[in-house]
C-alpha cells in the first residue's frame, strides 16, 4: 500500500446513537432500546506483602467485576421480553439470556459488537409519570451477567 494513499483515508469516528440489541431468542423489533448503559468491567488488586521485605507491596489482580447492563426503551407490553423479565423478577423462573450489543455504521453495517453472557433480569422500572409533561412513558430494565466479550 502507498504511504500516501495511506494518510489521505478518512477516518469517521462511530457515533453512539445508532445501535442495535440481540437478546437470544428475541426478534428485533421486541429488542429496540433508545438507551444502553453498563458495559464496564473493572479488575481490582489485592495487596500482598512479603515477609520480611518492607520496601515494596506486590498487587496481585482479583476477578473482574461486571457493572448492571440497562436498557432503556418506551414502555410495552405483551412481548417476549415483557415476560421473560416478568417470569424472572414476579415467579422467580430464570432463563439467563446471551444479548449482542452492536454499534451500527450509517448504512447498519456492524463496526464493533459485543456480547453479554447469561444475563437475567434484576430490576425493572417505570419513568416517573407526570400529568404536566408530554414526555413518553419510559421503562428501564437492569440486567445482571457473567461477563462480556468484545466479537
Amino acid at each position: 500500500m502507498d504511504n500516501n494513499n495511506f494518510f489521505k483515508q478518512e477516518f469517521t469516528p462511530p457515533t453512539a446513537f445508532y445501535f442495535s440489541v440481540n437478546f437470544e431468542g428475541f426478534n428485533e423489533m421486541d429488542c429496540a432500546f433508545q438507551e444502553v448503559s453498563g458495559l464496564n468491567v473493572t479488575l481490582s488488586t489485592e495487596e500482598i506483602r512479603e515477609g520480611g521485605n518492607n520496601s515494596f507491596v506486590h498487587q496481585l489482580p482479583t476477578a473482574p467485576k461486571y457493572e448492571n447492563l440497562v436498557l432503556k426503551r418506551c414502555l410495552s407490553y405483551n412481548s417476549k421480553l415483557e415476560t421473560w423479565c416478568r417470569d424472572a423478577l414476579e415467579g422467580l423462573k430464570f432463563d439467563p439470556k446471551d444479548i449482542k450489543l452492536s454499534l451500527l455504521d450509517a448504512n447498519g453495517g456492524i463496526l464493533a459488537s459485543w456480547t453479554i453472557v447469561k444475563a437475567f433480569p434484576i430490576s425493572w422500572e417505570l419513568a416517573q409519570l407526570n400529568s404536566t409533561s408530554n414526555q413518553l412513558a419510559i421503562e428501564s430494565l437492569t440486567l445482571k451477567y457473567r461477563h462480556f466479550r468484545k466479537v
